[in-house]
């Protein structure tokens, strides 16, 4: 599924795939706080993000502290 996902965003982007992230909330409605990638919530399908090369596919960082999802989009 990723790799058709992939696929798609890489012919629709005209070979471009460029990563779109976002901050995720807790339970409270404020952003998610972390020390590691591993401490942050994620469906079981999504990945944890080990190196920057990572963001263009869908997983979860813990960047200064807080979770981001990084999620795959064609490039404007």
């Amino acid at each position: 599924m990723r790799w058709f996902l992939f696929s798609a965003l890489f012919f629709l982007g005209c070979g471009r795939v460029c990563s779109r992230s976002e901050t995720l909330n807790g339970l409270d409605g404020g952003a998610s706080s972390c020390v590691q990638s591993t401490d942050c919530p994620r469906p079981s399908s999504v990945l944890v993000c080990g190196m920057d090369e990572d963001q263009l596919r869908d997983c979860i960082a813990c960047i200064e502290n807080r979770c981001v999802r990084y999620r795959p989009e064609a490039c404007p």
